[in-house]
């Protein structure tokens, strides 16, 4: 009996104290860096928000994405936080993330590069149309219609609102204007359904991750609003904030 009533009183104190259920969701292939951790230790817990951790191991990316939103139905999150385990995070991204979906924002995103010389900013306005470059670190992006879900906030809402599967890895798509196909993998994918369904994207650019290709020991990232590539120390491309 005395565990019974302990156990109600702690979920009962949960519930009071943080009635917002946000699931932060990493699709993972199961090996994780130090530096994502560490990233992920130093976030502080949004006001009024109780945080649930959730690894989808191995797999199909565009499958674990499903599983997670799934998992996120079960528990009824409010929000799920897409994080990619190869993307840095910097300080205060949860807060921040949280404080435009206050604003009643239903996809909110940060920024982070794409692992390629020169790297590219993974947002996008139309489909073959290449990166969406024209922004400065700080501005907010309200007409981009593509992200890479590496920091991606979204409203659980959503996902009622718009047909399954949400998320599928890689297909072509047609170019209408050129006449040739695209490969448009599943972030690209379920930002098409939410173009059709008349939702929103916004990206907070002060908000800029770290992509790290594990395999080649390479960080991509924005440095002073130039595309900077680093390995071992050494400058592939760009300006690290601590040289002149």
């Amino acid at each position: 009996m005395k565990k019974k009533i302990l156990k109600s009183s702690i979920h009962n104190s949960t519930e009071l104290f943080h009635p917002n259920y946000l699931l932060v969701a990493i699709p993972s292939r199961g090996m994780v860096s130090c530096e994502f951790v560490s990233s992920l230790l130093i976030q502080d817990n949004p006001l009024n928000m109780s945080l649930r951790y959730r690894f989808e191991l191995g797999g199909e990316v565009g499958k674990s994405r499903n599983a997670l939103v799934n998992y996120a139905k079960r528990i009824k999150a409010e929000y799920i936080l897409f994080l990619d385990d190869d993307v840095i995070l910097p300080p205060d991204c949860f807060n921040k993330l949280v404080y435009w979906a206050d604003k009643g924002y239903e996809v909110i995103s940060g920024v982070y590069y794409s692992k390629q010389i020169p790297p590219q900013p993974l947002i996008f306005k139309g489909r073959g149309n290449g990166y969406m470059n024209n922004w400065k670190e700080g501005d907010i992006i309200e007409d981009a219609d593509g992200i890479g879900m590496g920091i991606a906030l979204i409203k659980m809402r959503i996902f009622n609102e718009i047909p399954r599967p949400w998320f599928v890895s890689v297909i072509k798509e047609k170019n209408k204007a050129t006449d040739t196909f695209i490969s448009v993998d599943e972030s690209l994918y379920f930002c098409d359904k939410l173009k059709r369904a008349g939702k929103k994207i916004l990206v907070d650019t002060s908000i800029q991750g770290i992509h790290f290709d594990s395999k080649n020991k390479i960080y991509y990232f924005n440095s002073q609003g130039e595309p900077c590539a680093v390995k071992d120390n050494k400058v592939l491309m760009g300006r690290p904030k601590d040289e002149n």
